[in-house]
C-alpha cells in the first residue's frame, strides 16, 4: 500500500507497481495532472478531483472497476491496539516549601555518608603518575624470561604465522579485516601481542609471505624490499611474485598465479595490472617470437626465465 499527499513527486517506478488506485481532493495543478494520467481521464475531467469532499475518492482498478468510478469510504470501525497514555501533572507544591526544600541543614548522617570530594591533583605529579602507571602496565605485558618457559621470539613467531596463513587455499581471495582478524586470534594463541603490526604492515607482510619472503631481515630479500617501498599496498603481491622469480632465475608466473597473488579470478583484470606495472616503470615484459614472456626489473637488473603467459 502506497500513501501520498503530493502524488506529482511519487516515482513512476514505484506508481506502476500498484494496481488499484483511489485519487482524493487535491489542488495543485501538477498533481491533478498526475491524477489524470494515472485514471486515463482527460485533464478538464480532473477538475472534479478539486471538488471532491472529505472521504469520497475516484477509484480505478481491477479491485475496484475498469473505469474511474466514484466511491465513498465509510466510517473507521477499527481502533488502535496501543492504550494511549495520558500525561501526568506536575507536583502541586506551593514556593515556600520549595525554598524550604532547597535551604534545609543536611542531618548529620547525609554529611557522615557523603563521599569526599577527590583532591586537586598538580599536572606534574599527575604526569608522573600516568607515566609510571604505563611503564608497569607494559612490563606486566612483557612475556618473563626468567622463568622456565623459554623466551619467545617475536619475530620469528610472527613470521610462522604469515607463512601459515599465505600457505592456505584461498586466503589470498580474502579481504584483509578478515586476514587481519585470523591473525590476531593466532598471535593471542601464541601469546604474542598483535599489535606489533597494524593493519597497513599486515597488508605488506602478508604480501611478502605469499611471494614466499619469510625472513625480512635476510640479506637475500635486501634489494627486493627495497625496490618494493615504492608499490602500492595493493600491487605488491604480483610484484613480490616477480621479483623473487627473476632474482632466482625461476620461469615467469603465468596470468593465474599473479591472479592468485592480487586475490582476483580475473586474467584481464592481471593483463592490466601488468601494463600498469610497466607504465610505472617497475617492470619490463618482453614477448619472444614463441610467444613466451618475460618479465624484468630494471632497478635489480634481474630478468625471469621466458614461459607461456
Amino acid at each position: 500500500m502506497i500513501a501520498t499527499q503530493r502524488l506529482a513527486k511519487l516515482a513512476k517506478n514505484v506508481a506502476a507497481e500498484a494496481s488499484n488506485f483511489l485519487m482524493g481532493r487535491t489542488f495543485l495543478d501538477i498533481d491533478m495532472a498526475r491524477a489524470a494520467d494515472l485514471l486515463g481521464m482527460e485533464r478538464r475531467q480532473a477538475e472534479q478531483i478539486r471538488d471532491l469532499e472529505r472521504g469520497h475518492f475516484l477509484a480505478l482498478g481491477p479491485a475496484i472497476s475498469r473505469r474511474p468510478a466514484a466511491v465513498k469510504i465509510g466510517a473507521v470501525r477499527t481502533s488502535s491496539r496501543g492504550a494511549s497514555h495520558g500525561l501526568i501533572p506536575l507536583p502541586a507544591t506551593s514556593a515556600e516549601d520549595l525554598h524550604a526544600l532547597l535551604h534545609a541543614e543536611r542531618s548529620e548522617d547525609e554529611v557522615r555518608n557523603r563521599t569526599p570530594e577527590p583532591e586537586p591533583v598538580e599536572a606534574d605529579v599527575l604526569i608522573e603518575q600516568i607515566g609510571s602507571h604505563d611503564a608497569k602496565r607494559h612490563e606486566e605485558m612483557e612475556p618473563d624470561c626468567s622463568g622456565t618457559e623459554p623466551a619467545i621470539d617475536v619475530e620469528q613467531a610472527l613470521a610462522e604465522i604469515l607463512t601459515e596463513m599465505a600457505s592456505e587455499e584461498g586466503s589470498t581471495f580474502q579481504s584483509t579485516a578478515t586476514l587481519y582478524q585470523d591473525f590476531s586470534v593466532r598471535c593471542r594463541m601464541r601469546r604474542i601481542p598483535a599489535s606489533r603490526l597494524d593493519l597497513t604492515n599486515f597488508r605488506r607482510r602478508f604480501s611478502m609471505a605469499a611471494a614466499g619472503i619469510t625472513d625480512i631481515a635476510s640479506h637475500r630479500w635486501t634489494d627486493i624490499l627495497r625496490v618494493a617501498r615504492a608499490v602500492p599496498d595493493d600491487l605488491l603481491g604480483p610484484f613480490l611474485l616477480l621479483a623473487t622469480a627473476a632474482q632466482e632465475g625461476a620461469p615467469c608466473p603465468d596470468d593465474q598465479m599473479l591472479a592468485r597473488a592480487y586475490g582476483t579470478t580475473s586474467l584481464g583484470r592481471i593483463r592490466r595490472l601488468i601494463d600498469h606495472l610497466e607504465k610505472s616503470g617497475l617492470i619490463v615484459v618482453r614477448t619472444n617470437y614463441g610467444g613466451k614472456r618475460s618479465v624484468g626489473i630494471p632497478d635489480l637488473g634481474l630478468t625471469t626465465a621466458p614461459t607461456e603467459a
